[in-house]
C-alpha cells in the first residue's frame, strides 16, 4: 500500500520551518492518506519526482524547481501567525518600534503584513540579517527563527514557527482528492484551540481593554470557523465575518443583540449542542460542525464561545457513524481546562498532576465517587506525551469476572468455548503507546491482581491461551474510591500491587472540603440545562444558596449536576427552597441507602415530574414487543394517549430510561425497544403494593 501511495514533497528554506509544517500535515491527519517527504532547499541534489511540491515560498520554490520533475504541480505555502502566542505581543505599548525576524525579505514582510492586518499595531522593522541592528530598537518578535535575533535586543518574542493555513491545507486536500471533512475534526482543532487559548487568557483583558476587543476582533476574523461571543445574558459580544456570512446577517444586525436575534434554523442546533463539546447538525440540508466553550470570571460565567463551519460534502449521518466508530473508547475529551475548581488545595493538586502527566510512571487517583477521577484521567493523559496514543478506560467492577482476563489481555483462537476463531486483542494491546485508565481497581479480583501485578513489573502481556510474551508500551492510571490499605488489612488487596500502583498519587477532594466549589459548579450546570431546555434563566434565592452551601453532597460533582438538572425542569422563575429535592431540604442521606432498585426509579422519576409519561412509554413499547421502533413512530403511538409531548420531550425521557437500564435505545432500523429491567418496572408501577415509597 505504501509504495502505491501518492507523494507530497515539502520544500523548504530552514529546518525548523520543515519540521514545524511535516508536523502539522501529520497532526492533521494527511499522512493517512498520502506519503510526505520533507527536504531543505540547500540539500536539494537529484531529481525528485513528487506528485505535487509544496514550497515555503515562491524564492525557495524558484531555488529548487531544477530539481524537482519538469511540470510537476506546485502549491506556493500561505501561512499564517500561530495566535495562541502572541499575548506577549499584545501587551506592548501601542506603536512600539520592533524588529520582525525571519530568515527571508518576503517571509519577514509577509508576517508584518498579517500581524497589521489583525490589529496588532505596531511598527515593525523586517530584520533578516541584512544590516547592522538598530540600537535603538530592544525589541524583537520572531516566527521561530531565534538563531537570527540580533545580540543588541533585549525582549525577544518568539511566537513560534508560522503554520499552514486553512486555504493552503484545503488546497492541498483538494488536489489530492481527499475530503477535507474526513479529517476536519482536526483541521479546524489547531485553529479553534489557539483561538480559545487566547481568549481563556485574555477574559479579564476583555472586560477591562477595549484596544485588546478590537485586537481579539481582528484575529478571529483570520479564523475559517463562523465565531459568536455572547455574554451571561445572552448579549452577543462578539462576531466574525465568517459568522455573519454564514448567518445571512451584517455585524450590525446582530453585535449586542440578544442570540436568539440569529436566524432560527441557527439558534435551535446552537443551543441543542452541549458545552465544552462538538458535534455535527445539519442545518437546511448542509452540515455544521459546531463546538461550544465557557469563559469563566471566578465563579461565574463571563462568556460563550460558540465556533462552526460549514461541511458541505457528507451528510451528517456518515459523519457521526465514522468518527463514532473510529473513535469510540479510544479518545479522551477532557483537558485540564475542563476541571472547573477556586480551591486552592485543588489547583494545587492540579497542578502536581500537570508535572506527573509529563512521566510514564503510574498515576494512581483515589477520591469518593462522583469526584471526577476519570476526567482527572482524560486530563493528564491529554497533557502527557502519549496523548496522541489512545486512551482506554475499563471499568473494573463494571466486567464479569468471568471476562475481566480475556477482555485486558486478549485471548488467542480456539482459547475457550464461544472464543473467536482469529483470537482477540486485549484492552492493554489495544491502549499501546498510549494509557489504559483501570477504574475500580479495588474491585480487581485475586486472579486479575496477580496478573496486573506481573504486567506492571515486566511489561509485557500474556493472551489467555497463547504462550508467547508480547512487549507493550503503556502508561497505567488506576482509581478507586476504596480504601486500599483496608482491604489489604482484611486480606482482599495484594500489598505488593498497591506499592506498584502507589508511585504518583492523587487525591480528589469530595465536595464538603471545596466548598467554594459549590456555588461555581450550580452556575456551570444552570447555564447547561438552561440552553438544552431553553429555559429562563436560573437564578436561585439566598436561601437556596444556604441550602447548596450547607448541604454535604455525598455524590459530589455528580450529585450537583443531577441536582441542577431536577431543578431546571421542576422551577419557574426565582429558585426557592421548596422546589430543591427533599434530600437536601433534609438534609438527608441519599435515599439510594435505603430503597431498592425498583424505589429509587420511582422516587427519581416522580421527583422530576416525568412518571407518568416514562409509564405511558414503557406500555407502548411491551405492547410491540421485541420489535424495535424508532423516535418519531413511537412518537405517532404516544399522541393518540398524550398529544401534548413533544420530540424533545421524548428524547429526554427516552435518554433517562436508556439511563436507568430499562430501555435499549438502537440506531437507524434497528430501533429502540424495552428490555427485561424495563417490564419488571412497568409491573412493579402496576403493583403499588410492592412500593416503599
Amino acid at each position: 500500500m505504501g509504495k502505491n501511495r501518492l507523494e507530497l514533497l515539502v520544500v523548504a528554506y530552514r529546518n525548523t520551518s520543515l519540521h514545524a509544517i511535516i508536523n502539522q500535515l501529520h497532526d492533521v491527519g494527511f499522512t493517512q492518506h498520502c506519503n510526505v517527504r520533507g527536504i531543505l532547499v540547500d540539500q536539494m541534489e537529484t531529481i525528485y519526482t513528487p506528485d505535487l511540491t509544496l514550497a515555503t515560498s515562491e524564492v525557495v520554490y524558484q531555488m529548487g524547481k531544477k530539481c524537482i520533475q519538469k511540470d510537476t504541480p506546485y502549491i506556493i505555502a500561505r501561512r499564517s501567525i500561530n495566535f495562541a502566542r502572541i499575548k506577549q505581543l499584545l501587551s506592548l505599548p501601542k506603536g512600539s518600534r520592533v524588529y520582525l525576524v525571519n530568515n527571508m525579505k518576503d517571509a519577514a514582510e509577509e508576517a508584518i503584513n498579517t500581524l497589521l492586518e489583525v490589529g496588532i499595531n505596531h511598527t515593525y522593522v523586517p530584520y533578516y540579517g541584512q544590516e547592522t541592528p538598530d540600537p535603538s530598537i530592544t525589541v524583537a518578535v520572531t516566527p521561530g527563527e531565534v538563531d537570527l535575533v540580533p545580540n543588541t535586543i533585549k525582549t525577544m518574542i518568539d511566537i513560534g514557527n508560522r503554520l499552514l493555513d486553512m486555504s493552503t491545507l484545503y488546497e492541498v486536500y483538494e488536489y489530492f482528492g481527499i475530503s477535507t471533512f474526513a479529517s476536519n475534526n482536526q483541521l479546524t482543532a489547531r485553529y479553534i484551540h489557539s483561538t480559545v487559548s487566547l481568549v481563556k487568557e485574555l477574559n479579564m483583558e476583555i472586560n477591562q481593554s477595549q484596544g485588546l476587543q478590537k485586537s481579539l476582533e481582528g484575529i478571529v476574523d483570520q479564523i475559517e470557523e463562523g465565531l459568536i461571543v455572547y455574554d451571561q445574558f445572552n448579549q452577543i459580544i462578539s462576531i466574525n465575518s465568517q459568522a455573519s456570512e454564514l448567518l445571512g446577517k451584517t455585524y450590525m444586525d446582530l453585535i449586542s443583540e440578544d442570540l436568539s436575534s440569529i436566524p432560527t434554523v441557527f439558534y435551535n442546533p446552537f443551543m441543542q449542542v452541549e458545552m465544552e463539546k462538538e458535534n455535527f447538525i445539519e442545518i437546511e440540508n448542509t452540515t455544521f460542525y459546531i463546538r461550544k466553550k465557557r469563559i469563566l470570571v471566578g465563579s461565574k460565567v463571563f462568556a460563550t464561545i460558540i465556533l462552526f463551519q460549514k461541511m458541505n460534502r457528507i451528510k451528517s449521518i456518515e459523519t457521526n457513524y465514522r468518527i463514532k466508530t473510529q473513535k469510540k473508547g479510544l479518545v479522551a475529551k477532557h483537558t485540564f481546562s475542563d476541571i472547573r475548581t477556586n480551591s486552592a488545595t485543588m489547583l494545587s493538586i492540579i497542578e502536581k498532576a500537570k508535572k506527573m502527566a509529563r512521566s510514564d510512571s503510574t498515576i494512581f487517583i483515589y477520591g469518593e465517587t462522583g469526584t471526577g477521577k476519570e476526567v482527572m484521567a482524560q486530563a493528564i493523559h491529554s497533557a502527557s506525551n502519549r496523548s496522541d496514543g489512545p486512551f482506554v478506560a475499563v471499568n473494573l467492577a463494571a466486567v464479569p469476572e468471568s471476562l475481566v482476563e480475556s477482555e485486558l489481555f486478549g485471548y488467542e483462537k480456539g482459547a475457550f468455548t464461544g472464543a473467536s476463531q482469529t483470537g482477540s486483542m486485549g484492552l492493554f494491546e489495544r491502549a499501546h503507546q498510549g494509557t489504559i485508565f483501570l477504574d475500580e481497581i479495588g474491585d480487581a479480583s485475586p486472579t486479575i491482581q496477580n496478573r496486573l501485578l506481573r504486567v506492571l513489573q515486566e511489561r509485557e502481556i500474556q493472551r489467555v491461551g497463547g504462550g508467547q510474551p508480547i512487549p507493550i508500551d503503556v502508561r497505567v492510571i488506576t482509581a478507586t474510591n476504596k480504601d486500599l490499605k483496608q482491604l489489604i488489612n482484611e486480606g482482599k488487596f495484594r500489598e505488593d500491587l498497591f506499592y506498584r500502583l502507589n508511585i504518583l498519587p492523587i487525591p480528589l477532594l469530595p465536595i464538603r472540603n471545596r466548598k467554594e466549589d459549590i456555588l461555581l459548579l450550580c452556575e456551570l450546570f444552570a447555564k447547561e440545562f438552561e440552553e438544552k431546555l431553553q429555559r429562563e434563566p436560573i437564578v436561585f434565592s439566598k436561601r437556596v444558596i444556604d441550602e447548596l452551601l450547607n448541604y454535604e453532597w455525598p455524590g459530589n460533582v455528580r450529585e450537583i449536576r443531577n441536582t441542577i438538572e431536577y431543578i431546571s425542569h421542576i422551577s419557574e422563575g426565582e429558585v426557592t427552597v421548596d422546589v430543591l429535592p427533599s434530600y437536601i431540604k433534609e438534609q438527608q442521606v441519599p435515599l439510594k441507602q435505603y430503597f431498592e432498585q425498583e424505589d429509587m426509579i420511582y422516587y427519581t422519576l416522580t421527583e422530576k415530574g416525568f412518571l407518568q409519561d416514562c409509564q405511558l412509554i414503557l406500555t407502548v413499547l411491551v405492547q410491540l414487543g421485541c420489535k424495535g421502533i424508532g423516535r418519531k413512530n413511537l412518537l405517532k403511538l404516544l399522541a393518540n394517549k398524550n398529544p401534548t409531548i413533544t420530540e424533545q420531550m421524548l428524547r429526554y425521557r427516552m435518554e433517562l430510561l436508556s439511563e436507568m437500564n430499562l430501555i435499549e435505545v438502537g440506531q437507524g432500523r434497528k430501533g429502540s425497544f424495552i428490555n427485561s429491567n424495563g417490564e419488571r418496572f412497568l409491573s412493579y408501577l402496576e403493583q403499588p403494593e410492592k412500593r416503599s415509597v
